[in-house]
């Protein structure tokens, strides 16, 4: 047992087991609403799953890193769009720490509050009397839907001018606002994943006072090593995790339909042909040594960041196992579809799903391939933009 799982709330790993069996069986359900249903939410909520970063003096749990990504895992093998809206509301919850006390109290009043969010810049907050006004419109907002407050990333200005940090850099900054305020509009129509409810959201001239902006003021983030590590790691590292359940889940789905089904012109099940055994085997073992790549680098970031503040080798090593968690589930996904043959085209089909919603996440600019630059520029002793890890 690693000392993350040593020390993890052991109930939740238990828990996303509980909890798989209903996602799979309300898949078609949750794609055909674009959103997940609010009585899911609220289910998942209540279990805890979206306070697990949250810090202890909250009522959270403040999971170390790896069981956490395990829980994404779990979720996705039952539903991947589920699991998505969890991790990105579980990572929105990073924004409490860097408000004042009060602030994230009233904030996370009762144990089943939803946050979720975009960390993008895309709106712009101008100063005024009480704080400032705000206004925008930020695309993929991934679970706001069935969140309780929202968060917004902005430019600020003052006077009309770019409010700019100690470096001389505009500053940019999350925005919290109860969801009441927030106009949701109807533009998530995509090829996978539709369950997350990715809609763009839009804020007009919403006020904010500084109380509500995270990291405005400087806070002292609550003791222990999840919060020593930066909000933009731990935003991007669940998607390796969501996409290694996805591959799971296509292989297994692969593995049912291989023993009952004998394509059009062979005699034996699918199951039984050397060369189908042969592919499953590569798709196997890649998942293993993805998986195993993957949470051994967890596992050193959690250490690291016990002793160093920075820990910058680990942090690109697990941006790195993510990059290329997704990358082999894609590609684990795109072959559990093309071994499953004709019938994987059909809606009625969990490989076609798999195929769709795991290639949706390599879009994603958190994994974008540009990425494998800027790691490889730390690794080369020549940094460049490693901002990103």
């Amino acid at each position: 047992m690693s000392t993350q799982e040593a020390t993890a709330n052991p109930s939740m790993i238990d828990a996303a087991h509980a909890m798989a069996p209903t996602l799979h069986a309300r898949a078609d359900e949750v794609e055909k609403a674009r959103q997940v249903p609010n009585d899911l939410a609220q289910s998942l909520a209540e279990q805890g799953f979206y306070r697990m970063w949250v810090p202890e003096e909250l009522g959270g749990l403040a999971m170390p890193l790896a069981p956490s990504l395990k829980v994404f895992e779990i979720l996705a093998q039952g539903d991947a769009s589920v699991a998505w809206c969890v991790a990105i509301s579980v990572s929105s919850t990073l924004a409490l720490p860097h408000l004042p006390a009060s602030t994230a109290r009233t904030i996370f009043d009762q144990p089943n509050r939803v946050l979720a969010g975009v960390y993008a810049p895309k709106g712009r907050a101008d100063s005024c009397a009480d704080g400032f006004r705000v206004s925008g419109r930020w695309p993929f907002g991934s679970g706001t839907r069935n969140a309780d407050w929202v968060l917004a990333g902005c430019r600020f200005f003052r006077d009309g001018e770019p409010i700019v940090d100690k470096r001389g850099n505009p500053r940019t900054n999350m925005v919290v606002v109860p969801a009441s305020q927030v106009e949701f509009l109807d533009t998530w129509n995509v090829m996978g994943l539709e369950g997350t409810g990715s809609n763009d959201f839009k804020l007009e001239d919403v006020p904010v006072q500084e109380a509500f902006i995270s990291a405005w003021n400087p806070t002292p983030a609550p003791e222990g090593r999840l919060y020593r590590i930066p909000q933009l790691s731990l935003l991007a590292v669940g998607f390796g995790a969501i996409a290694l359940g996805i591959a799971r889940s296509a292989l297994s789905d692969l593995q049912t339909v291989a023993g009952a089904k004998t394509a059009t012109g062979q005699s034996a099940p699918l199951a039984q042909r050397r060369d189908f055994q042969g592919d499953l085997a590569r798709a196997e073992v890649s998942l293993r040594a993805a998986r195993s790549h993957y949470y051994e680098c967890a596992e050193a970031l959690w250490d690291a960041a016990g002793e160093d503040d920075t820990c910058l080798d680990e942090r690109a090593s697990l941006r790195l196992a993510t990059l290329h968690a997704v990358e082999v589930g894609a590609e684990i996904s795109r072959t559990a579809y093309r071994l499953g043959g004709a019938s994987s085209i059909y809606t009625s089909s969990s490989l076609q799903r798999h195929f769709r919603n795991s290639h949706v996440i390599t879009q994603h600019v958190q994994v974008r391939p540009d990425l494998y630059s800027v790691i490889g520029s730390h690794l080369a002793g020549e940094p460049k933009g490693i901002e990103m890890l």
